[in-house]
């Protein structure tokens, strides 16, 4: 694969390696293009990096509740993919973004100020991540349950989101 990029790239592997599901590898990867995994219209389901199979996960969860769940694999932070974001959070109205990540200075932080930047005030943002704290050791699944960053928390946590709280 190529990337033909003649700037410095940082690739993030993940403490607990590599997941179950297995997605298609893309030949031509477009730097900042983010990829549509699933079509949903009740929520927008951003993820990056190893979070992406967890979102699936979880919108397979929350579909047995009878909703309708996008996902978008945000592939990059940097760029962000302006337009994909947009369009599924203007669709949707309520974005949720989950990253293996601390949530101040990352992804969802990224999301929230792309759509506050669009003043695009009746979009509801709710993120999950790592607090901006010191995590204690442990199994990346004992983590990441007490994080409430597993596929069922996430779920549940979702589910109880009223998405009135909207960005201001």
């Amino acid at each position: 694969m190529q990337f033909g990029l003649n700037k410095p790239v940082a690739i993030r592997y993940p403490r607990g390696g590599e997941g179950k599901i297995k997605f298609d590898i893309h030949e031509n990867l477009e730097e900042g293009k983010a990829e549509i995994i699933k079509e949903g219209q009740d929520l927008t389901i951003v993820a990056i990096g190893k979070m992406v199979e967890r979102a699936v996960q979880v919108s397979n969860i929350l579909e047995k509740q009878d909703k309708s769940i996008e996902v978008i694999n945000a592939r990059f932070l940097k760029p962000l993919d302006k337009k994909t974001i947009l369009n599924s959070a203007n669709k949707t109205k309520k974005v949720v973004t989950i990253e293996d990540n601390i949530i101040k200075g990352g992804l969802g932080s990224a999301v929230e100020e792309l759509i506050l930047g669009e003043n695009m005030k009746n979009i509801s943002v709710k993120k999950f991540g790592y607090p901006d704290e010191f995590v204690k050791h442990g199994s990346v699944g004992e983590i990441e349950e007490k994080y409430k960053l597993d596929a069922e928390n996430l779920a549940v946590e979702i589910s109880k989101h009223d998405f009135v709280d909207f960005v201001k």
